[in-house]
């Protein structure tokens, strides 16, 4: 890597935001953490992350309303998200109305999530 990214991993549950921080800081990110949508909006308001990592289903402000408060500002940032979900991709994709963002499925494969976060950051470069 010619520079090290920023991935910021918003999941409330604590184990498997520290599983995600563990893999992605073996491949050589920088990685923060946030146990929900309100701890991930104050983060973003003072660091830009190259891939986002969301689970949807969190205390007090979950993915969802995350990703439309995201949207709302630039919904081509919505690229750089990942949303991690046992719902199906279809359900998650009509409700935010077809905004691009990748999903990643639970229960997850930790070599599907490097494979993706490496695509995110490709498809930016693009």
């Amino acid at each position: 890597m010619d520079q090290t990214r920023e991935i910021l991993v918003v999941e409330d549950d604590r184990a498997i935001r520290r599983l995600f921080k563990m893999v992605l800081e073996r491949e050589g990110y920088r990685v923060q953490e946030a146990a929900d949508g309100v701890e991930a909006v104050l983060k973003l308001g003072l660091s830009e992350y190259d891939v986002i990592v969301l689970d949807l289903m969190m205390p007090n402000l979950d993915g969802f309303a995350f990703m439309s408060t995201f949207a709302d500002h630039d919904a081509s940032r919505l690229k750089k998200i990942i949303v991690t979900s046992a719902a199906s991709p279809q359900i998650i994709t009509e409700r935010m109305r077809g905004t691009p963002f990748d999903t990643l499925p639970k229960p997850f494969d930790l070599l599907d999530l490097v494979t993706r976060v490496r695509a995110c950051i490709t498809a930016q470069s693009l």
